[in-house]
């Protein structure tokens, strides 16, 4: 699989990315990826030749926990407790617009 430079904006939900362009894309070591998918943050989708690869569809609330810990200088621990949350914020809009759909017809 070559290796493509990814930004948050050109992620397809239907790629995968390598471990080290996650870290590039979220501005973290190798290390730092592999503390989140200790921490059960961060799952990886498949292994291709020893390098592991992510769903990019599951990345997004990541990469913008990764921005906030660099605005606000935040623990890698912090990363993951932030990006839980906005999952489950992510969920819980779509399930309104859901509900907001199903009662305005």
């Amino acid at each position: 699989m070559a290796q493509t430079i990814h930004t948050p904006d050109a992620l397809e939900p239907l790629d995968h990315i390598s471990m080290r362009e996650v870290a590039n894309l979220c501005g973290l070591s190798l290390e730092e990826v592999q503390d989140l998918i200790d921490y059960g943050a961060l799952q990886y989708a498949f292994v291709q030749e020893g390098e592991r690869y992510f769903a990019c569809a599951a990345l997004s609330t990541l990469v913008v926990a990764c921005k906030q810990r660099r605005d606000y200088d935040l623990d890698l621990f912090s990363v993951v407790l932030l990006s839980q949350y906005l999952e489950d914020i992510a969920a819980l809009q779509a399930q309104v617009r859901r509900y907001q759909l199903m009662f305005s017809q």
